[in-house]
């Protein structure tokens, strides 16, 4: 570490864009210990009245640059309220409208350990135009890309960042990364150190990476499909004699019970409503299936009681994977605690169904199911939701102003300019 001389000190806030400012390494070691002081109303998380906030970093997260010749690192932050009281340094309290805080908190509450992995998909470009013609499953050479792919997947792993499968996807240009399952915490951590390293090892090879849900009318958009289990200790509560067990049924039961409100946080943006459309292997409808991707969650085939696990198909990589999964576990188990059934699994096509019900068709629809869902709204607590609602529908007021009748098949310049370069 002598050699470096700044550290970024990186935090999300509730829109899921990923946040840092730079530090000197000296002083660096000094916030290690007392913490950097930041203006929170500027990045929707404080009002300015009251705007001063502390980030403290967690030093198991910390990494070396390796595409800054090792002078930069960085941290992952927790965010607190900066002390009143002289007694209160050091002490600090963590803050309400911490994304990362309202996970932590959650997970704390329950007996169980909350078991989550992603799947990345994201499209490399150069400029804003595709870089290939392959499809899924490609090789190289077709699969031009495949090394700069191959890149991010070992630099990644050489950050602790551990991944498993990766390959390219449906659409032309399009790539999948899948993370490896952990403690949910620490799978958020990964899905925002991941699209960090992806972009910046593209933008050193002069393309662009992008995770806005659907960058290309005609074409299938990018999800960030969630695997979820439950295990006490050793054990995974998932697993039962008929592959699934009742825990993992009220759990399925749960997620598809708050599903339109949690349309809002897992489809966070505009753009993500554009992707949610039948006939581009996204889900519509609220329902559930065995191997079955047309659903909205599929239990995938597993031979193992390790891997006894549902994933949730709705998310998208815009997404604050933080939110998201507290969202999903207040979600599974209010299935769990209500003891709710999630009806028969689908076996058929459900896009070519008419029986189950739709998920929003908008975001705007969407936060108007997550304002009067009392279960997720107590999990995030008042003050989060509230503002991360206000935050959107702004939002979807300025699409609404640039582009006042809503056209799904049409991707607009106004996404384009707003999603592409987002982290």
């Amino acid at each position: 570490m002598g050699k470096v001389r700044i550290v970024e000190m990186q935090f999300t806030n509730l829109a899921g864009e990923l946040k840092s400012v730079d530090v000197a390494y000296e002083r660096f070691r000094e916030c290690v210990r007392l913490g950097k002081c930041i203006d929170g109303s500027s990045v929707d998380l404080a009002p300015l009245e009251k705007s001063d906030l502390v980030l403290k970093p967690i030093m198991d997260t910390y990494f070396e640059i390796p595409w800054n010749e090792g002078r930069t690192a960085r941290v992952i932050c927790d965010i607190f309220r900066p002390a009143e009281k002289t007694t209160q340094f050091g002490h600090e309290e963590e803050y309400e409208l911490s994304p990362r805080y309202i996970l932590k908190r959650n997970m704390a509450a329950v007996g169980y350990d909350f078991i989550t992995s992603a799947e990345m998909e994201f499209f490399i470009l150069k400029g804003r135009n595709v870089a290939d013609q392959a499809t899924y499953f490609a090789s190289p050479p077709y699969d031009r890309e495949a090394q700069l792919r191959r890149n991010i997947f070992t630099t990644m792993e050489d950050l602790g960042v551990a991944g498993e499968f990766l390959h390219h996807e449906v659409a032309t240009s399009q790539y999948e990364v899948s993370l490896r399952h952990g403690s949910a915490l620490r799978s958020a951590d990964n899905v925002m150190a991941f699209k960090y390293i992806a972009k910046n090892v593209a933008a050193a090879a002069g393309m662009l990476v992008t995770f806005m849900p659907k960058p290309f009318a005609g074409m299938n958009g990018s999800g960030m499909h969630i695997h979820m289990s439950l295990k006490r200790e050793t054990e995974n509560l998932f697993y039962g004699k008929e592959k699934l067990s009742k825990v993992a049924r009220y759990f399925i039961a749960g997620i598809l019970n708050h599903a339109k409100a949690l349309s809002a946080l897992v489809g966070p943006t505009v753009n993500s409503y554009k992707r949610l459309l039948a006939g581009y292997e996204a889900p519509v409808y609220v329902c559930w299936g065995y191997m079955n991707r047309s659903t909205m969650i599929r239990v995938p085939s597993f031979n193992s009681k390790k891997s006894a696990r549902i994933e949730l198909r709705t998310p998208d990589p815009m997404c604050n994977p933080y939110l998201a999964m507290a969202a999903l576990l207040a979600s599974g188990l209010d299935g769990m605690r209500e003891h709710m059934e999630p009806g028969d699994a689908m076996s058929s096509n459900a896009f070519e169904q008419k029986g189950p019900d739709k998920l929003p068709g908008t975001l705007k629809e969407a936060l108007e199911y997550l304002k009067s869902d009392q279960v997720i709204t107590k999990a995030l607590g008042d003050p989060a939701v509230n503002k991360y609602v206000e935050i959107k529908t702004r939002e979807c007021d300025y699409y609404e102003k640039a582009h006042p009748i809503w056209d799904p098949a049409t991707i607009t310049e106004w996404e384009t300019d707003r999603y592409l370069e987002l982290l």
